[in-house]
């Protein structure tokens, strides 16, 4: 689950004293819950249900063959903070009447007087309807809206491509919101949650299914009035930046955008990200690159770099070995050759978490080059490139 709040960690299994039950984390229709399921009959139990990100937890066992399980729980107006759970043993006693679980009790409330001092802006979730299925998406409304068009509208695009969005707190979004600018975000074709036949929809098709899937959210917003079709940016962070490179090279109603940590050229990422090898190319894209150099050249943001005239900041981090800066540079080195309208913001130390575990200082200044690059565009309403900014405190 995507924040820049909230760290999750791998996906583990904790298996009961009794060995009856395998507790694991799992995300549904943009909730991640809680779960377990039975090593004698396969039964699965939903432990938790509600719109949060529970993003970790620790089980031990209690007497009487039950277990506890502490675990940190998050939503988009809540910072994360430590529930406890108690099961029992059994789903049902040995009469067959069914064990009543005991109710999730609130431990701690870390942050009560920061949330005390600032308004969050709580997002609704949407469905768009795209041929073939229908997209999750969400809405989270700006701070303020002058006049009676819609509001500018900045959408955001989750990494992985197998990750997900959905009832996670994102300072990022907050940000936006409460500068006057709506954020729109999704869970395009191959992000989790909606079952396996999603999972795998993007399968060889990284660029223009999940546009579409994109797209449908924010056409949707604007035949609603809630966006203003002159005012769009979009934005994302690795194969979210990945999309955006791609989406701006295919269309120009965007009046600007932020790639992040992004794949620009998929024949070279495969080559020398830290995941490189034939093995990811295989399982998304069919083949390595020397096997099918085709589909990874046709599908690479920098084979239509020539049409993106959308104002683009290019943001990478130097240590980033997931999506090594060369990604950057070489997007970077076509359009400063075209002349087109461009930056680059290269980020010392850092690496790919940034946004997510960098350090403080400089997610706060990313933050703030966000902000200012869209107020810049959408809400000022300027079409040349700002002038440079006074990084406070130094990238």
């Amino acid at each position: 689950m995507g924040s820049d709040v909230t760290i999750g960690e791998d996906p583990r299994l904790a298996v009961s004293a009794d060995g009856r039950w395998i507790t694991f984390t799992a995300p549904q229709r943009g909730s991640y819950e809680l779960w377990r399921i039975s090593t004698r009959d396969g039964e699965l139990e939903r432990l938790t249900e509600g719109r949060h990100y529970i993003s970790s937890f620790s089980q031990v066992a209690l007497p009487g063959s039950g277990s506890r399980i502490a675990y940190l729980r998050s939503s988009p107006t809540e910072l994360p903070d430590v529930q406890v759970l108690d099961l029992p043993a059994s789903a049902a006693n040995a009469k067959g009447r069914a064990r009543r679980r005991s109710r999730p009790r609130r431990l701690t409330e870390l942050n009560r007087e920061l949330l005390d001092e600032v308004q969050l802006a709580e997002p609704n979730d949407r469905w768009a309807s795209v041929v073939g299925h229908e997209v999750q998406t969400w809405y989270v409304p700006p701070a303020a809206r002058a006049g009676s068009r819609g509001a500018p509208l900045v959408t955001e695009i989750h990494g992985g491509p197998h990750t997900l969005y959905g009832w996670a707190p994102y300072w990022e979004f907050q940000v936006l919101a409460a500068d006057g600018i709506g954020v729109h975000y999704a869970n395009p074709r191959g992000s989790e949650g909606y079952g396996q036949d999603f999972n795998a929809r993007n399968f060889r098709d990284w660029g223009p299914g999940p546009m579409r899937d994109v797209l449908a959210g924010i056409d949707a917003l604007v035949a609603e009035g809630l966006a203003d079709p002159d005012r769009l940016g979009v934005t994302g962070g690795s194969y979210g930046g990945y999309l955006t490179s791609w989406i701006v090279g295919q269309t120009d109603r965007f009046k600007a955008a932020i790639t992040c940590r992004s794949v620009n050229d998929l024949t070279s990422q495969m080559m020398t990200g830290d995941i490189a090898g034939p093995s990811f190319g295989r399982l998304d894209l069919g083949a390595a690159p020397w096997e099918d150099p085709e589909i990874f050249r046709a599908q690479s943001p920098i084979t239509h770099a020539r049409n993106i005239r959308t104002p683009l900041l290019i943001q990478h981090s130097e240590k980033d070995l997931r999506t090594p800066i060369g990604q950057a540079e070489e997007l970077f080195t076509i359009l400063r050759s075209l002349r087109r309208p461009v930056r680059l913001m290269r980020v010392p130390e850092e690496t790919h978490e940034l946004t997510r575990s960098g350090t403080p200082f400089r997610r706060v200044e990313n933050a703030v080059q966000v902000r200012d690059w869209f107020h810049h565009f959408l809400v000022a309403g300027r079409r040349r490139l700002p002038a440079l900014p006074k990084v406070r405190g130094g990238l």
